[in-house]
């Protein structure tokens, strides 16, 4: 059986307070907590918005203490915050970070039973329409958070803290909301590592062996409109256009992968960026070109991989290579994304000795299971020496 699962609503080309507005009076919800961080709650848009919703009557309680990399306690910080109060809607507004501390502080809301560790694909958690709603206004271009079933957050084991990813059909938010005013806010720099990431969803999510067509249409779709519109708006952030077909490529990315699972990048970026502190999407990025190298002895995944080039070369005139490879290297050279570890000041020494321990990490990853290729411990280091 094939399903796919997206946000009942997603709402293109918006503007956040008139559609947060628009959900208040359409379902009487009038108290309303609001998850950012201290970057993005600084911005006059935020304050615009907030203000708007006051306006109108409506009871805001805002919570912005979200690290770029929180953990599961984050989670039950801001449980404590709201304990005992009448939450009518959760509103994220970030990236994937703070989108992902509110999906499971949601789980925790309705499900005070469950612990966030055993929130898994396989038990249905029944929450589907119960309120606190969850709706997503995300403020990057990849992480694919928005429209998605998944989350990452650090846990501790064994005096390490690492990254745990899982999910849940039931933690796809309600509505996602693309506002491209808060990209424009967004680093260059944090731009193109988020959407990287979310063209790692797609490249990844096309050769998964949970892959069908339903996903594998909206991930070749999506990876053609990160290709095409990254560049344009790295080159002008007020080319609204191009801006717009970015967020809703992440948004497409997220629907992609969430349906599919990705593979090998993101089990090995996953350890790779809580051992060094490096930011998700550029972990996933320098890893990336090595482990499509490596797929493309599995027939079927070159075969796939070979659909988003010929779509390229065919359909948007982009000049002929070799690989798929090729292509994602120019892409880089065009945005001036780091290829190497070495690019982004990691120590080598430091590095090469803890290849042993990220090998192991990335081969316990849940998400290795959906890889098109089982790749040994030994293959796992050789791709980590490799991109040093």
């Amino acid at each position: 059986m094939v399903s796919l699962v997206l946000p009942r609503k997603i709402i293109y080309n918006a503007d956040s307070l008139e559609e947060l507005l628009n959900l208040s009076r359409s379902y009487g919800l009038k108290n309303i907590l609001i998850i950012t961080d201290k970057v993005i709650r600084s911005t006059d848009y935020f304050k615009k918005i907030e203000e708007g919703l006051a306006k109108n009557d409506i009871n805001v309680r805002l919570y912005y203490d979200i690290s770029p990399e929180p953990n599961i306690e984050t989670v039950n910080n801001i449980y404590e915050f709201i304990k005992g109060e009448n939450i009518d809607l959760i509103v994220a507004i970030g990236g994937g970070s703070v989108i992902d501390v509110s999906k499971v502080l949601r789980v925790k809301l309705l499900r005070p039973d469950l612990k966030s560790e055993d929130i898994s694909p396989f038990v249905p958690l029944n929450l589907e329409n119960k309120f606190p709603l969850l709706v997503t206004i995300p403020t990057t271009a990849g992480t694919g958070s928005d429209a998605s079933f998944a989350f990452v957050l650090k846990i501790k084991e064994n005096n390490y803290e690492i990254k745990y990813a899982s999910g849940n059909y039931d933690l796809v938010p309600y509505e996602s909301i693309l506002d491209i005013n808060f990209l424009k806010t967004l680093p260059k720099k944090q731009l193109i590592i988020t959407a990287i990431d979310g063209l790692a969803n797609d490249i990844e999510g096309i050769v998964s062996i949970n892959s069908n067509p339903l996903s594998e249409g909206i991930a070749i779709q999506s990876a053609r409109m990160f290709f095409k519109y990254l560049p344009k708006v790295v080159e002008n952030k007020d080319d609204e256009e191009s801006l717009n077909y970015l967020h809703l490529a992440a948004t497409l990315s997220g629907i992609a992968f969430s349906n599919s699972g990705v593979g090998l990048v993101h089990a090995i970026a996953h350890p790779l960026g809580s051992l060094f502190n490096i930011p998700h999407g550029m972990a996933v990025a320098i890893v990336m070109p090595y482990v499509i190298n490596f797929n493309y002895k599995d027939k079927n995944a070159g075969k796939m991989y070979d659909e988003i080039k010929i779509a390229l070369e065919q359909l948007d005139g982009f000049e002929i290579k070799k690989n798929l490879t090729e292509h994602l290297i120019d892409l880089y050279n065009k945005i001036g994304q780091p290829k190497k570890l070495s690019e982004i000041a990691i120590d080598e020494k430091t590095y090469k000795s803890s290849i042993d321990k990220i090998a192991d990490l990335a081969l316990r990853d849940p998400d290795l299971a959906f890889n098109p290729i089982s790749p040994t411990i030994d293959e796992i280091k050789d791709i980590l020496n490799k991109i040093y």
